[in-house]
């Protein structure tokens, strides 16, 4: 993605239509995120020392949870026993618990895997120049090994998206802590 394709302004909920770019120059990592009609879609751009492949693909639903990853023709889909969209709008306080089944390529993988995700206090996240009122939501979850897992995210409900997280199991992250240090709109929209 060109520098010439990426505005200077700080983004907004309209901007997510045509996609905004969260850049980390510290690992460098770039991820650009753009809402679709059905939820949020990813794509992460690393330098060298990660393997990208170009097709690989993440949708979130909210910018939160229920993804799919298209990674070496694997499509992991995670289904929950209770709707997900129960949880919002999302207000301090609220919590939503449900038991997940994770398939690849529609083959169960692990079944009744507990989450739970709570929203804490509000709070403002500076990002560059631009700064954005955010929700401090925990994820609570287990690995395959039944470690327990912990993320506190910083969430934008405006951009429908994650600004911060903090958490030992974070991909990516330096000292438990994933935070993105410039994002920049896209000009224009760049895909259907």
């Amino acid at each position: 993605m060109s520098d010439a394709a990426v505005a200077q302004v700080c983004s907004t909920a309209d901007t997510m239509k045509h996609g905004i770019v969260l850049i980390n120059n510290g690992i460098p990592a770039r991820l650009f995120v753009r809402q679709d009609d059905a939820g949020q879609i990813t794509e992460l751009q690393l330098d060298e020392r990660y393997v990208v492949i170009r097709d690989q693909i993440h949708v979130h639903e909210r910018g939160l949870f229920l993804s799919y990853e298209r990674e070496a023709h694997i499509n992991r889909t995670y289904v929950p026993d209770l709707p997900f969209s129960e949880f919002f709008p999302l207000e301090k306080g609220k919590v939503w618990k449900a038991s997940v089944d994770v398939f690849d390529n529609e083959k169960l993988v692990r079944s009744a895997v507990p989450y739970k995700f709570s929203v804490g206090e509000p709070g403002r996240l500076q990002v560059g120049d631009c700064a954005y009122d955010v929700l401090d939501v925990t994820m609570e979850t287990e690995s395959p090994e039944g470690e327990a897992i912990v993320t506190k995210y910083a969430y934008s409900t405006e951009l429908g998206t994650i600004l911060k997280g903090e958490g030992k199991h974070l991909w990516l992250s330096e000292n438990g802590v994933m935070q993105f240090d410039e994002l920049r709109p896209v000009r224009s929209k760049m895909f259907p």
